[in-house]
């Protein structure tokens, strides 16, 4: 900076009034200035640029001091910026480096080196206040290397600037200089804490350890003295160095600056090692490398609050926030390209309000994405939800209009600005887009004309101009934001744009607009706010302006849509079950989802869920022939007829679908051999897409789901268990514990009990517990329940006849060597299948259950006599069954068939086989065993004759395990006609391989076969 008197005789060759637009506008200061009309070229100045000009000062320095004024540190800046004017007072010689560097150490601060130039000129003024002479004053400077006629002119050129400051009326002339704050003193070891007052006794580590202590709290005192200042001293520091500022780079040690600069922060710095994050420095020297001289730690939201002018702002991904009520969208502060706020939210209706009121519809209402409680809305939400449902039952999006429509209906009747009529004064105006409250238009010196162009003030450093200046920037103005011309997923707003949003004109150096009362301005709707506020004004005129009809909403009529072919409820015998619908292919939930408690899980009926609703089974049929071959699919053209035709013809709907379709369809031939072209276990395994099946979603007492899907046996597999043991609840008046004979009355087959809003059924029977006593227990399934009975009241008719048990418990005739023979048995469970298989034949054989006393007892008397012959019967059969498994087992040895014969005898006589034989079965077990031993004599004639007849047994025995255990997998019970199936087979192989043994009836491939499909059909 030149001295301030030459500066003062530059500023008087100035050109006239008249002249000086014309001057400033050459001289590129046209932040100074604003347009004297809108339709004419021409500007004047600011007030703020009118005191700016009356310095006669460099502009740098004159906003810096203008800033001060506001700021309140007027005597701190004058003694910064007068030092940033001169050389550096402080030297150091090549010879002394160290010295000094370590001399200047006291002066120095961690955060800031303008702080520095305080710290020098209070040490200074300190040594002054002493009455020191010249001479020790110089010596002083040398002491601390520091230059005295630096020090001379720096005091001199303060003074100058102070009484400047002074005639301007920035500050009073007691406020002008700074008087260095008194430095407190260190206590002396006798004062202070309690702890020092016997310092005589203490040794020597403890007064070591308290002086640091004090020296400690000392620095922080000081520190905390300073630090008070720090944030205005630098706010108003940066008006004037706005352009000298960068943010460290996140992968290195250097700063980005404006305009895509980068700088290293000088070695001499305080700062250097720090590195903080963000910087100010007074200049940007270039040598080997562009380096910052005199920096300071600064805070990126003082950029924007000093220079709201200068940055611009970036709008992107706008978007509607529920939480908030608004329409929102993200916010980037930039400063010559360089961020100074990556993102902050802001409402989006005060920078593009057009966009935001689209958005708000679009989201808020068309979406329904807010929680309005207003009459319309809910109207509209339910109506929408009903006609949403008819497309999900239909399975056709094209009943309920798109969303376009939906926002037509809406923008018609929204205006594209509230305006409210009541006056209102600033405090109740809301803020204006990015309006800061502490500088607001106060950096603005020049403003724009109706181009929108604007010219920002050039920086220096100790000149007019310098190689720091600020460059002139175009940019389009909202408010007091500038906004960038063009930039990737920024919005750009021209101010013509937004009414009413602009920034008030400022009354000078305070910022504060002049407001005395006027019209709110017109407010965007585009937040939850300002549209309620509209609405109870616009329904005042008209209450249903916003009420959706279904002529709104309905592309066409619906009438096939009937609750008929779609039901809200699926019934059976244990009540109504809710369906939900949904159309969303791929969707887990697509489809229709059937509710249901868990108590009712083991009782649904396979075969009724495959009906579906009236209103989807027809695709089900449909698909269901579409899967057929060709040959017999021609027998269903025209298909729509043919599926109309089965559905008049009343089909059992508590039956499976495929058989009865089977039948139908060689019956509509007129030939019912077509049946045996059907393979119906293929057809049934055809798998249909998904809505095609009921979805099943099973919830405990609370509602809250269990689990879904649409396989029944596995749902049923997964909490069988549990839906029984869950039945049973709140159900012990039906149920009691250790029965030892029958005083429970009559039992009846079902009862009907209420659980919550359902009437159930249950199914009562006895049961032996796993701690072998008895009990009355409610049942879910009449098959469970039945299954339990048999064995509860075989072990309760045990409990009666004890003395007939000890004597059967004792073995039968025959068992010890029976047990020798069946070593792969153990002895105990052995003698425990005979007891149970004699007792059930004795007991119960082919009796009905008793369910009463009197039958009960009946049901004794009969076991008493049926004991002996059956215990007699038992020992004779398996005293012949295991002398002929000891003669086959003896000739097994090395022959061909050994492995094959050895696995059906461990089948036929593996553990529990006494009990899973069937009575009738119990003579022919010996001849199953003899006819194997009449194979092995008779393999060697013909080996393959007997392997091609043991493949058709085989695939005999594949399908019945196959169909086995499918039923098993489904919950479903195997039938009587299907586990005999199992014994035929093992007649076939006595008709096949030993026709001496015959068999009870005449058997063979053949014949099985088709007692197969009589078994499948039925």
């Amino acid at each position: 900076m030149q001295n301030i008197k030459n500066n003062q005789s530059e500023n008087t060759n100035m050109p006239s009034e008249g002249k000086q637009s014309e001057f400033l506008q050459s001289k590129n200061l046209s932040d100074g200035l604003k347009p004297v009309s809108p339709s004419k070229p021409r500007y004047r100045l600011t007030k703020l640029g009118e005191q700016m000009a009356r310095l006669p000062i460099d502009p740098k320095v004159a906003r810096i001091l203008l800033a001060a004024q506001k700021h309140d540190c007027m005597a701190e800046i004058l003694v910064i910026v007068s030092a940033l004017s001169i050389q550096d007072p402080r030297e150091r010689p090549l010879e002394a480096r160290e010295a000094a560097q370590k001399a200047h150490e006291r002066f120095t601060d961690k955060q800031s080196d303008f702080l520095a130039y305080l710290n020098i000129w209070d040490s200074f003024q300190r040594e002054r206040d002493k009455g020191l002479s010249n001479k020790q004053l110089v010596q002083w400077c040398r002491q601390y290397f520091l230059s005295h006629l630096r020090m001379r002119e720096w005091r001199e050129l303060h003074h100058q600037l102070a009484d400047i400051a002074v005639e301007m009326g920035l500050t009073t002339k007691e406020q002008a200089f700074r008087r260095p704050p008194a430095q407190p003193q260190l206590p002396s070891a006798t004062e202070g804490s309690p702890l020092r007052k016997n310092t005589g006794d203490q040794d020597l580590s403890a007064k070591l350890k308290q002086k640091q202590l004090d020296k400690k709290q000392h620095r922080a005192h000081i520190r905390a003295a300073k630090e008070a200042g720090y944030e205005q001293i630098h706010r108003a520091l940066l008006t004037g160095l706005i352009a000298n500022v960068g943010m460290k780079s996140p992968d290195g040690h250097d700063y980005t600056g404006a305009r895509g600069s980068h700088f290293h922060l000088f070695p001499a710095s305080a700062l250097f090692k720090s590195k903080p994050k963000w910087v100010m420095a007074a200049e940007l020297t270039e040598t080997t490398r562009l380096y910052a001289r005199d920096v300071a730690a600064i805070q990126p939201e003082w950029i924007e609050q000093e220079a709201p002018h200068l940055v611009r702002y970036h709008y992107f991904e706008p978007h509607w926030e529920q939480k908030r009520g608004e329409v929102v969208a993200s916010e980037r502060v930039t400063l010559y390209g360089l961020t100074v706020l990556p993102r902050r939210p802001v409402a989006y209706g005060k920078v593009a309000p057009e966009e935001a009121r689209e958005i708000f519809i679009r989201s808020a209402l068309v979406a329904q994405e807010c929680n309005l409680q207003t009459a319309f809305f809910i109207h509209n939400k339910k109506l929408i939800k009903e006609i949403s449902e008819l497309e999900h039952k239909s399975r056709k999006q094209d009943v309920l209009v798109d969303e376009e429509a939906l926002f037509e209906f809406y923008n018609r009747r929204l205006p594209q600005f509230y305006e409210p009529s009541e006056k209102v004064g600033r405090a109740s105006l809301p803020d204006d887009i990015g309006l800061s409250e502490s500088a607001e238009n106060v950096g603005r010196i020049l403003e724009s004309d109706n181009t929108g162009e604007t010219k920002a003030i050039p920086d220096s450093t100790a000149n007019i101009m310098s190689d720091t200046s600020i460059r002139p920037t175009k940019t389009k103005t909202v408010g007091r934001a500038s906004l960038p011309d063009n930039t990737g997923l920024s919005k750009n707003v021209d101010r013509a744009s937004l009414p009413s949003t602009t920034a008030p004109v400022s009354d000078g150096l305070s910022g504060s607009p002049h407001h005395t009362g006027r019209l709110k301005k017109p407010l965007p709707l585009a937040d939850i706010r300002t549209f309620q506020s509209w609405l109870k004004t616009a329904e005042r005129d008209n209450p249903r302006l916003l009420f959706l009809t279904r002529e709104d909403l309905m592309q066409h009529a619906a009438a096939h849509i009937t609750e008929a072919q779609f039901p809200h409820h699926w019934q059976n015998s244990d009540g109504k079950f809710k369906l939900s619908y949904r159309f969303e292919p791929h969707h887990p939930l697509d489809g229709v989802t059937l509710t249901l408690p868990l108590t009712v899980l083991n009782r649904l009926h396979a075969p009724a869920l495959e009906w579906l609703v009236p209103g989807m089974l027809r695709e089900k049929l449909q698909l269901l022939i579409k899967a057929l071959p060709k040959q017999i699919r021609r027998i269903c053209v025209p298909v729509p007829d043919f599926i109309t035709q089965f559905l008049e013809s009343n089909p059992n709907r508590q039956e499976p679908i495929i058989p009865q379709l089977a039948r139908f369809i060689a019956k509509t031939a007129g030939d019912m051999r077509l049946l045996e072209q059907i393979d119906q276990d293929e057809w049934s395994a055809f798998k249909l897409p998904e809505h095609c099946y009921f979805n099943l979603r099973i919830i405990d007492d609370g509602g809250q789901e269990l689990a879904s899907g649409r396989d029944l046996a596995k749902l049923q597999q997964e909490l069988g268990q549990a839906a029984a043991v869950t039945f049973r609840d709140n159900t012990q008046e039906f149920e009691r514990d250790n029965l030892t004979n029958w005083d429970i009355g009559t039992l009846p087959e079902s009862i009907k009990f209420a659980r919550g809003k359902q009437q159930l059924t249950g199914y009562l029977g006895l049961q032996k517990e796993k701690n072998n006593t008895i009990a009355l227990r409610l049942f879910d399934t009449p098959e469970a329940a039945e299954q339990a009975h048999r064995q509860g009241v075989i072990a309760l008719m045990q409990l009666q006849l004890k003395e007939h048990m000890k004597d059967l418990n004792k073995g039968t005739q025959g068992f010890t060597q029976a047990a020798m023979l069946l070593k792969h048995i153990s002895a105990d469970n052995l003698r425990d299948d005979l007891t149970a298989a004699i007792c059930d034949r004795a007991f119960i054989g082919d009796d009905e259950l008793p369910r009463s006393e009197k039958a009960f007892k009946e049901q004794i008397k009969r076991a008493r006599s049926r004991l002996p012959a059956v215990k007699e019967a038992i020992s004779r059969y398996l005293q012949d069954t295991t002398a002929a498994y000891a003669e086959l087992n003896g000739k097994l040895g090395k022959h061909p068939l050994t492995h094959l014969l050895r696995e059906r005898t461990q089948t036929l006589l593996s553990a529990g086989f006494a009990s899973r034989t069937p009575w009738s079965q119990w003579p022919r077990l010996p001849v199953y065993l003899k006819a194997m031993t009449l194979r092995m004599e008779k393999y060697s004639t013909n080996p393959a004759r007997d392997a091609a007849r043991e493949a058709d047994i085989q695939e005999l025995e594949q399908m019945w395990q196959e169909k086995t255990d499918s039923l098993l997998k489904q919950n479903q019970p195997v039938s009587d006609g299907l586990k005999m199936f199992k014994w035929q087979i093992e007649e076939l192989r006595v008709s096949l391989f030993a026709q001496e043994l015959k068999t009870p009836s005449p058997v063979s491939v053949k014949r099985l076969m088709k007692e197969w499909e009589r078994l499948n059909k039925g």
